[in-house]
């Protein structure tokens, strides 16, 4: 995923473990991991819905110059057409569950970017456009603690 990912290093220490008895028993733990995809990915869809990033703040509102740009969902923040939104994508390994987007857009919305941070357009004007404050959209919520480790637990008990 080229856009935007980010590693936890997960500080849950009933997770934790879970994690490394399911690395340790499981021979296959790519099915827990595509299920804790599917909840990562769901999670982040209500949180996008909320406006919210992952620990609960707001995201900064759209400045009134970007308002007036959008032809669309003037009043939706990170969402234009919704490809951001709609292609959270992850992938399973052996070792690894990856959650995040191919769109390189992605990481700037996640940490923001300063007017003229990438450079010029071919016509002088600075990309981007203006200042974008950062909005986090990825990562693990407080919340996602519990559900995460139940997945974890029904695998270790051999659903």
């Amino acid at each position: 995923m080229a856009g935007a990912r980010i590693q936890f290093d997960i500080a849950a220490r009933p997770v934790l473990v879970a994690l490394g008895e399911l690395l340790d028993r499981v021979e296959d733990p790519r099915p827990a991991f595509r299920e804790i995809g599917e909840y990562l990915d769901m999670a982040h869809r209500d949180r996008w819905d909320a406006q919210k990033a992952p620990d609960g703040t707001p995201w900064a509102p759209l400045s009134e110059a970007t308002q007036a740009r959008k032809k669309k969902n003037r009043d939706k923040i990170l969402v234009r057409d919704g490809y951001l939104r709609d292609l959270l994508r992850y992938d399973v390994s052996l070792e690894a569950l990856l959650f995040g987007t191919d769109r390189k857009y992605g990481a700037v919305h996640q940490f923001g970017a300063e007017r003229g941070a990438f450079g010029q357009a071919s016509n002088g004007t600075p990309i981007p456009w203006g200042d974008i404050p950062a909005r986090p959209w990825l990562g693990l919520a407080d919340e996602d603690e519990q559900p995460v480790l139940e997945i974890l637990e029904r695998y270790l008990m051999g659903r």
